[in-house]
């Protein structure tokens, strides 16, 4: 099957101010009337590379996830191949009808309702009559407006403005469709239905889709790429791609201090099978962890909480002394929490202890973080992969 997308030797640069991106680009244009030849593709003063020669190829049924961190290239990229930008070195080959999210609900007059700048919209990509009647009423239904369909869009939330750019933009089939970061869009049930519908359209079109959720991404898509400054490092199996996206972001994590509250209060060591573990090391998946937590400096019957945390410092567990009715004796200084099993999909964490007053009320500490690394499998995106006593059979009684 021929590709549906091309790309070969993508280069694209910017400049670092705005005076010498106007300079540059005056010059570049007087140049292209003067009929002088083309613009300058050699970096000039206070220019860099944005794209450094990017080659993908797309075929239809693809779903390929963009990855990478702020400032990658990966919306340059994509508003490249959207042709909102004109590249400065190479070639973007493009079959059949191109849709894409972007900025989803840009070009929406304020003043306008939600069914007349569908109309327009509809009016832009060539529909007339029964065509656009059809357009119209598909979006009306997919955005699930109601009676606010025919009010101003100014009076819309941003949810709402989203909804009505989201439905407008995919109602149609593309060949080629590209998503950027609009897949949190309303509410839950809304969200599921917009990853319905981009299945829907992945059987028949390429689709590009970038976002920083891991879990869309491993959700959406069947391969993936890792873009870092500029270039791609990497372009093969989703799962190994997040792989190397959740690596990169844990070297990032760790050399940045989470935010701390008396810490000189709490302290503890992290014990993986029985030893302490320096921060940063790596361990095996299912290895059993231990805190033995310095308590010397606490009030008794402190609440204790032990945070889990994944590379972007969300919480995905914790362990509260509080549900254990935990009983503290007299002069205590030693206390471990014995956590069970680090079944955690491979990838950087990260261990913090939260201490409130007896009551849950006041906050007293909140420690320094022990970063550490889970070796193994990588199966899915979900970061907690539970062991299961799994045999054949009834229930055991």
């Amino acid at each position: 099957m021929s590709a549906l997308l091309e790309i070969d030797g993508l280069w694209k640069k910017y400049s670092r101010d705005l005076k010498s991106s106007v300079k540059y680009a005056s010059k570049d244009l007087l140049r292209g009337a003067l009929s002088r030849g083309a613009a300058s593709t050699e970096l000039r003063d206070s220019e860099f590379w944005a794209l450094r020669d990017i080659n993908v190829s797309l075929r239809r049924g693809e779903v390929l996830g963009v990855l990478g961190h702020n400032g990658a290239g990966k919306s340059t990229l994509l508003k490249c191949i959207a042709g909102k930008l004109v590249a400065d070195r190479g070639k973007i080959s493009r079959k059949g009808e191109i849709g894409f999210l972007l900025e989803m609900s840009a070009g929406f007059v304020p003043s306008m309702t939600g069914r007349d700048n569908v109309s327009v919209r509809g009016q832009l990509m060539g529909k007339s009559g029964k065509e656009l009647k059809h357009y119209i009423s598909a979006v009306q239904d997919f955005a699930g407006l109601n009676e606010f369909f025919d009010s101003p869009v100014q009076f819309y939330s941003s949810g709402m403005k989203s909804r009505l750019g989201f439905a407008a933009s995919t109602v149609i089939e593309p060949d080629i469709l590209i998503i950027d970061e609009v897949l949190a869009v309303g509410d839950l049930s809304f969200r599921l239905q917009c990853y319905e519908r981009v299945n829907e359209l992945a059987r028949n079109a390429a689709v590009l889709f970038v976002s920083h959720s891991i879990g869309q991404v491993a959700r959406m898509c069947d391969r993936g790429f890792f873009l870092e400054k500029g270039r791609v490092i990497f372009d093969g199996g989703i799962q190994q791609a997040i792989s190397i996206y959740q690596d990169k972001l844990g070297d990032q994590s760790e050399k940045k201090r989470g935010h701390v509250l008396n810490p000189e209060l709490v302290s503890f060591d992290l014990l993986i099978d029985g030893s302490v573990l320096p921060s940063g090391q790596t361990i095996p998946y299912g290895a059993q962890m231990a805190l033995d937590i310095d308590v010397s400096r606490l009030p008794a019957n402190a609440q204790v909480c032990v945070f889990l945390r994944d590379s972007s410092q969300g919480v995905l567990m914790d362990w509260n002394s509080a549900r254990c009715n935990l009983s503290w004796p007299d002069a205590a200084s030693r206390l471990v929490a014995q956590l069970g099993g680090a079944e955690l999909a491979p990838g950087p964490y990260s261990l913090s202890i939260q201490v409130m007053s007896p009551d849950g009320v006041s906050h007293l500490s909140l420690s320094e973080s022990v970063a550490f690394r889970v070796s193994g499998e990588y199966l899915n995106a979900v970061p907690v992969q539970k062991l299961a006593d799994w045999r054949f059979g009834g229930p055991q009684v």
